[in-house]
C-alpha cells in the first residue's frame, strides 16, 4: 500500500503501538494489547497540525510511517502528511532515512512525480512532510482487476514512468522500489491517464553510497521488492539507474501478460530467480495477450542481467516505446488511452466499399511491416548505435553461450560466443557489447584445456579495447576542460562554473587513474596539468581538491622518471592536508607518508626518517584507519632496513603482517 495516495482505503482501525491494521468488531491489538484507533478515536483526526493542516482521515501505513489526509487551512488545498512511527522518533537511524526520502522527493518537479510541499518538525516534536494528496487508482489494482492490460494502453503509461524516472535519475535519485503500487494512474479532465510515481524510498540519492549508505537502509526491512528487484540489486551490489531499467521491464511485462517475470516460493528463491533464470518469452507465458514482437523484444532487454546489455538510460526506453507506439497506431499519453483503436478499425474507415477480411489483411499487414522495419532499422541512440532486433539477436546468443559453458558443452559455447563477437562489432556503444562478450569468452578459455592462445588472443584485446576506451574518456574530459576556459565575466556563470569544476573532480581522478594504469602518462600529465591550472583559478591553490591532483601528477612524473619535479607537489598537497587535518586527519598522515616514500626512495635518509617516523607515531593515534597505519608501518620499516637497523625494521614488518593478516587491509598508496 502507498501511503501517500488517496486511492487508498481508509483504514477502519490500527495499532498505534505496532502500526498493524484490522477490521471489524475487534477492539484491542491482539499483538500488544494496545486499544486500536478508527475514525472516531485517533486524536489527530479532525484536529490542527502543525499550525496550519486540519487532519481528515488516515490515508495508509508503512514499515516507517503513517499518512494522513488534511487540509491547508488557508491555501484550501486537499494534501498528504506523512508522520514518522511515535517508536522511531528517538531513532537517529529512521530520523535520517526520513529527511533523506523528503529531499529525495522535493528535488523533483516533474508532472509523473509526486510532489512534496513542506517538511518540518512539528511543534510537538512530530518528523512529517506534505505531498500531493493523490486521487486515482494504482497499477497494482488495475492489473488485479483486469488481469492483463492491452499493450498500447500500457505502453503510454510507462512512457510516462519513463519520463519520471528520467527526472529522477537526472538528480541522481534511483527509485530502487519501483512497483505497481508505486505507479498511480489519475483520470484528466480530457479522459485520459496521467502518471505519478510515489514513494521515493529512503536512502537512494546516488551521491550517499557506500557504508553510509548501507547502514541506513538496515532496519529490517527488504530493500526493494523481491518480485521487482535487478539481479544486482539481489547481490547487494552498488546499483545506478539501470537497477530501476529492470525494475520497470519486470513492471511491464507484468502488465502486458499479467504476471510477473518470476516468482517464487520465497523472498530468496524469487530474488536467486532474479539472478540465475531466464524468464520466459511473454508469447509463451500469456499467448492470448497478442503482445508485438518488438515491445517483447524492448522488455526482455530491460530484464537483461547485465546492466550493460540493457536500455542504458530511461529516456532511450521511452523513444522506443513512442516508435513502438507510433508503428502500431497508437495515441500519444496526452489522448484518451481507455479507448485506443487499433490501426484496423482506424483504417477500417476508409474504404467503405472495400471486403471486410481485405481491409483487415491489409490494415494488420500494414503494421506488421511497419513495425518489423522498426525492429530491423531503427539505428538507436547516438551513444549506442544498433537495431533493437541486432542487440536482442546479441543478447540471445551470449545467452545461450553461457548457458552451454555451465554444462560444460565447450564446442557450443564457442560457437555461440561467436556470433555474438560478429553481432558485437557493429554495434556503436563503444565497444561495450564486445567487451562483455569477450570477458564471457575468457572463462570458457580459462576452463577448456589446450586453448591458452585462444585465452592470451582474447585478453590482448580486452586490453586494446580498454585502452581505446580510456583515451576516449580522456578525449571526452579535455573537452570538458574547454568549455571552463571560455572567458565569462558573469557572476552568475562564474559560480556556476566553480561548483561545477569542483563536482567533476573525481571523474579528473578517475580517469587519471585509468590512463595510468594504461601506462598512457602522457596524456595523464596532459589531463592533470591542465585541469591543475583550472581547478586553482576557480578554488584556489589551498583546496583539498587541488592538494588532489596534485598527488596524482606526482604519481605520473615518478613512472615518467621525472624525479626533480615530484616533490614540490608533494610538499604543497601535504601543507594543504595539514591546514585541513582537523576534518580529514587520515589524509594528512598519508600525505606525509608519501613524501617521506617519495624522499626514501631517492636515498634521501636525511629527510625520510624523521617524515616516516612522524607519519607512525600519528597514524598510531588514528581510529579505524589501519590501511594508513599499515602503509606507515612498511615505509618505516624499510627505512629502519635500509639504514642498517634491520632487527627493528623486521620488528615492524611482523607488526604489518600481523595488522594485514588480521584486518586483510589492501595496502593501496593514496
Amino acid at each position: 500500500m502507498d501511503s501517500s495516495s488517496a486511492h487508498t482505503a481508509t483504514l477502519e482501525k490500527y495499532c498505534p503501538e505496532c502500526y498493524r491494521q484490522f477490521e471489524g468488531a475487534i477492539v484491542n491489538c491482539p499483538h500488544d494489547s494496545t486499544p486500536l484507533r478508527g475514525p472516531g478515536t485517533d486524536p489527530l483526526i479532525g484536529s490542527v497540525f502543525a499550525e496550519r493542516y486540519l487532519i481528515d482521515s488516515v490515508l495508509g501505513l508503512g514499515g516507517m510511517s503513517i499518512v494522513y489526509k488534511a487540509q491547508h487551512s488557508l491555501m484550501n488545498r486537499t494534501v498528504a502528511i506523512k508522520m514518522l512511527h511515535r517508536s522511531l522518533k528517538e531513532d537517529t537511524l529512521a530520523l535520517e532515512r526520513f529527511r533523506l526520502e523528503a529531499q529525495a522527493a522535493s528535488s523533483l518537479n516533474h508532472q509523473n512525480v509526486i510532489t512534496v510541499y513542506d517538511f518540518g518538525i512539528s511543534p510537538t516534536g512530530e518528523p512529517f512532510f506534505v505531498m500531493d494528496c493523490i486521487e486515482g487508482e494504482s497499477l497494482e489494482n488495475l492489473i488485479d482487476r483486469k488481469g492483463r492490460i492491452p499493450f498500447l494502453r500500457a505502453i503510454a503509461i510507462f512512457k510516462q514512468v519513463c519520463d519520471g524516472l528520467e527526472a529522477a535519475h537526472k538528480k541522481g535519485i534511483i527509485h530502487r522500489d519501483l512497483k505497481p503500487a508505486n505507479v498511480i494512474l489519475m483520470k484528466r479532465e480530457d479522459g485520459g491517464e496521467m502518471v505519478k510515481l510515489v514513494d521515493f524510498g529512503i536512502a537512494k540519492l546516488l551521491p550517499q553510497g557506500g557504508k553510509q549508505q548501507q547502514q541506513l537502509t538496515k532496519t529490517g526491512e527488504v530493500f526493494g521488492s523481491p518480485i521487482y528487484m535487478s539481479p544486482e540489486q539481489c547481490l547487494g551490489r552498488e546499483l545506478d539507474t539501470r537497477a530501476d531499467i529492470y525494475a520497470l521491464g519486470c513492471l511491464m511485462y507484468e502488465a502486458v501478460a499479467g504476471e510477473p517475470p518470476f516468482i517464487g516460493n520465497s523472498y530468496l528463491e524469487t530474488m536467486n530467480m532474479h539472478v540465475d533464470n531466464h524468464p520466459k518469452l511473454i508469447s509463451e507465458k500469456a499467448p492470448g495477450a497478442d503482445v508485438p514482437a518488438e515491445l517483447e523484444a524492448a522488455i526482455l532487454c530491460c530484464l537483461s542481467k547485465d546492466p550493460d546489455i540493457r536500455f542504458q538510460t530511461t529516456a532511450e526506453l521511452r523513444d522506443v516505446l513512442s516508435s513502438i507506439s507510433s508503428a502500431l497506431g497508437g495515441k500519444d499519453h496526452s489522448s484518451n488511452l481507455t479507448n485506443v483503436r487499433s490501426p484496423v478499425s482506424q483504417k477500417a474507415k476508409v474504404k467503405k466499399g472495400a471486403p471486410i477480411a481485405l481491409m483487415i489483411v491489409s490494415s494488420v499487414a500494414s503494421a506488421l511491416l511497419v513495425c518489423l522495419a522498426f525492429v530491423a532499422y531503427w539505428p538507436g541512440t547516438a551513444d549506442d548505435r544498433g537495431a533493437p532486433l541486432e542487440k536482442l539477436i546479441w543478447s540471445l546468443h551470449l545467452s545461450d553461450a553461457e548457458e552451454d559453458l555451465k554444462k560444460g558443452n565447450f564446442q557450443s559455447a564457442e560457437k555461440n560466443f561467436a556470433k555474438a563477437e560478429a553481432k558485437a562489432r557493429v554495434f556503436g556503444d563503444l565497444k561495450q557489447r564486445l567487451l562483455t562478450t569477450l570477458r564471457s569468452k575468457t572463462v570458457l578459455y580459462e576452463k577448456w584445456e589446450g586453448h591458452a592462445e585462444d585465452l592470451e588472443k582474447v585478453n590482448n584485446e580486452i586490453t586494446s579495447i580498454d585502452t581505446e576506451r580510456v583515451r576516449f574518456e580522456f578525449h571526452e574530459l579535455m573537452k570538458l576542460l574547454d568549455t571552463f576556459e571560455k572567458k565569462d565575466n558573469s557572476p552568475v556563470s562564474q559560480s556556476s562554473k566553480m561548483l561545477k569544476a569542483e563536482a567533476e573532480i573525481p571523474k579528473f581522478v578517475s580517469v587519471s587513474n585509468k590512463l595510468y594504469s594504461k601506462g598512457l602518462w602522457l596524456e595523464q600529465e596532459e589531463l592533470l596539468k591542465k585541469a591543475l591550472d583550472i581547478e586553482k583559478k576557480m578554488l584556489g591553490d589551498d583546496s583539498v581538491m587541488v592538494a588532489k591532483l596534485q598527488t596524482k601528477l606526482a604519481d605520473c612524473y615518478v613512472a615518467q622518471r621525472k624525479f626533480p619535479q615530484v616533490r614540490a607537489l608533494l610538499a604543497h598537497a601535504l601543507q594543504v592536508y595539514e591546514v585541513h587535518s582537523a576534518d580529514d586527519p587520515n589524509s594528512a598522515v598519508g600525505a606525509l607518508n608519501k613524501l617521506g616514500q617519495f624522499d626514501l626512495d631517492r636515498s634521501e635518509y636525511e629527510r625520510a626518517e624523521p617524515e616516516l617516523k612522524d607519519a607512525l607515531q600519528r597514524a598510531r593515534q588514528l581510529k579505524k584507519r589501519d590501511d594508513v597505519l599499515l602503509l606507515c608501518l612498511r615505509s618505516y620499516a624499510d627505512l629502519l632496513q635500509q639504514t642498517g637497523k634491520v632487527s627493528a625494521g623486521d620488528a615492524l614488518d611482523r607488526e604489518a603482517d600481523i595488522l594485514e593478516k588480521k584486518e586483510k587491509v589492501p595496502v593501496d598508496a593514496q
